[in-house]
């Protein structure tokens, strides 16, 4: 068993390839003890592939089971979830960029590093994980990166969350609890069972209480990085 220290768990991981080893390489802990452990099977390998809305090399089935493992076993015994997103850190805060896939935030983030330069830390651009820690919420990055392979072993506090569309022009507006607690459920794994329901629907609620929550209609352009700062002037 492997011990690798992933949204500041410890997370022991038994039966993985030579390739998964070298997928989740950046986050070895040299921890010996684990909060939990996940153990791979064929059976669980098949699962996700039968699984599967996308068809991938058969290789890649393996990290993404640990990947939805973990996501339960976060939401169930440790207040988090992933969240399909692009997310930056940007003078010490999170902001995160959701929407469907396809939309545009991995373009929208890389607008960020050609107007910041490297004053902006990519965390993740594909599934971080979001953890609420004495009433804070932090977003971590993952080895499950997307297909730029963008991401850091780091965590930052949410600053705000944006939603985004393709537009003509870049337009921004607040966005009300209920539909921002929609989209944040439309781009994460719902858990199968009960408590962990419960679970993720609270910690949602208090993610868009406690942060700003914005529908970002923008353009492909450095203008669009200008308005999300400026949202958040105004809030």
């Amino acid at each position: 068993m492997i011990i690798y220290k992933i949204a500041d768990l410890n997370i022991g991981i038994e039966n993985h390839s030579d390739f998964t080893k070298e997928y989740l390489k950046d986050y070895l802990s040299s921890d010996t003890e684990y909060d939990f452990c996940i153990s791979i099977t064929k059976d669980i390998i098949e699962y996700e592939k039968q699984n599967s809305e996308e068809d991938f090399p058969h290789k890649y089935y393996e990290a993404t089971a640990i990947l939805r493992n973990i996501c339960k076993k976060v939401v169930s015994d440790y207040d988090g979830f992933f969240l399909h997103c692009s997310c930056l850190e940007y003078e010490g805060n999170a902001y995160v960029f959701t929407a469907k896939s396809g939309t545009g935030k991995s373009t929208h983030s890389r607008l960020w590093r050609e107007v910041f330069g490297d004053k902006v830390t990519m965390i993740n651009d594909d599934k971080p994980i979001i953890r609420l820690i004495d009433d804070k919420f932090y977003i971590y990055g993952t080895p499950w990166n997307g297909k730029h392979h963008i991401s850091n072993n780091i965590k930052s506090e949410i600053k705000a969350i944006y939603y985004l569309s393709q537009g003509s022009e870049n337009a921004i507006a607040k966005s009300d609890p209920i539909s921002s607690i929609s989209k944040i459920l439309s781009q994460t794994v719902l858990p199968d069972d009960k408590k962990s329901m419960e679970n993720l629907l609270d910690m949602v609620e208090k993610l868009v209480s406690s942060t700003p929550v914005f529908d970002l209609s923008c353009t492909i352009s450095h203008d669009a990085v200008r308005t999300v700062l400026n949202s958040l002037k105004e809030t």
